[in-house]
């Protein structure tokens, strides 16, 4: 049995670093993250809203800090997530665990402090380990209306757009072969921790993990527009690729599936789909839905997306542990669903991310978009 499968009696990470768990280049701090954004969609492609509400499954641990800004501590305007809310209508988008690894150089002591920053244009980041100083403020550049960017000096936390930039600030972070995490039994929590990296710790905080996480909600769109029906799910190009400076972006790889009740799974790979300025809500693609010969084990399925992973760069645990991470949610629960692999330009747009020190960063989001 492995460790993520039975409770922890003492949640003590050893994470004694191997050579070939990072590529062999000269002192060079490597780090990984990878996350997932999540949707829903309608069958007319119309983006569901509320996602603030969640399943009592993907609520955290209690030890995970949380945020809420003063001007959303009101009724009706939470951004937590929990059940028992009935979720913002501006909330469209998951920002879901992103967790990030480090990986110093081989066989040396690695012993300067790191300041880590996450911003989220458009949304708010409002979960997070271990302690860090949240933020939310206004991006003026992007006020719709121009002539209230010398005005409007604070967010009231009534509208949530693309003008609200949440943030996230680790200081002084240090890395350690052995921390003392936190207690848990919570195997989602759990499944990031099985990956030869080093672990993080925070002297201001006193606290410690394998990994950075943090997750937040947003008012953005998927990064394709879905119409459904009984013989097929059609993807189209977004109608807003405004954030885009290059002519196109391309999505490296698209998936549909689909699981049963009884835990059956139907895949296909549809490959790289490439997106166009110009063609906003052009037809990509047309995908075939599921008869039942084409259902399986999950084997295959959670084998593409494997192989994918690691050809955007994670190291193999480090794909295992986030398909592990999402393995109820990708896997397990039944209804048709959407995988994308979210293209850089996108995520260094909406989640730009720092490090006061020199890195090799490499970030790898999947996008899943559930299709009601």
């Amino acid at each position: 049995m492995s460790a993520i499968d039975r409770p922890l009696v003492r949640a003590v990470l050893v994470s004694t670093f191997i050579a070939f768990a990072a590529p062999a280049i000269a002192a060079e701090l490597v780090i990984h993250e990878w996350g997932t954004i999540t949707t829903i969609h309608e069958a007319d492609g119309k983006p569901a809203v509320g996602l603030n509400r969640i399943d009592e499954s993907d609520v955290l641990p209690a030890f995970v800090h949380r945020y809420e800004p003063e001007t959303t501590k009101k009724p009706g305007l939470a951004l937590g997530k929990s059940p028992h809310v009935p979720g913002r209508p501006d909330v469209t988008l998951r920002l879901e665990t992103p967790v990030i690894y480090f990986h110093p150089p081989p066989n040396k002591t690695y012993d300067a402090p790191i300041d880590v920053k996450v911003r989220f244009r458009g949304g708010v980041l409002n979960e997070y380990f271990p302690d860090a100083e949240p933020s939310v403020a206004l991006d003026t550049a992007r006020l719709q209306d121009k002539r209230d960017a010398g005005v409007i000096k604070s967010w009231d936390g009534v509208v949530l757009d693309n003008y609200v930039v949440g943030s996230l600030e680790w200081k002084g972070l240090r890395l350690h072969d052995t921390v003392v995490a936190p207690l848990t039994n919570d195997k989602i929590w759990l499944a990031p921790r099985a990956v030869n990296s080093v672990s993080v710790f925070s002297p201001s905080a006193g606290e410690g993990e394998q990994f950075i996480f943090y997750r937040g909600v947003a008012h953005l769109d998927a990064l394709l527009q879905t119409r459904t029906s009984r013989g097929k799910v059609v993807l189209h190009t977004p109608a807003n690729l405004a954030w885009l400076d290059a002519p196109t972006v391309t999505l490296p790889n698209v998936w549909l599936a689909e699981v049963r009740a009884n835990g059956s799974i139907a895949f296909r790979e549809h490959g790289a789909l490439t997106l166009r300025k110009d063609a906003a809500g052009k037809e990509l693609a047309s995908l075939k839905r599921f008869s039942a010969g084409d259902f399986h084990d999950v084997t295959q399925l959670r084998g593409s997306l494997k192989k994918a992973l690691i050809a955007q760069g994670l190291f193999a645990d480090e794909a295992e542990a986030m398909l592990n991470t999402w393995k109820a949610s990708y896997f397990e629960k039944p209804g048709l669903r959407v995988f994308y692999l979210v293209p850089r330009e996108w995520t260094d747009y909406f989640l730009p991310l720092e490090f006061s020190v020199p890195a090799r960063v490499n970030r790898v989001i999947v996008g899943r978009i559930d299709l009601s």
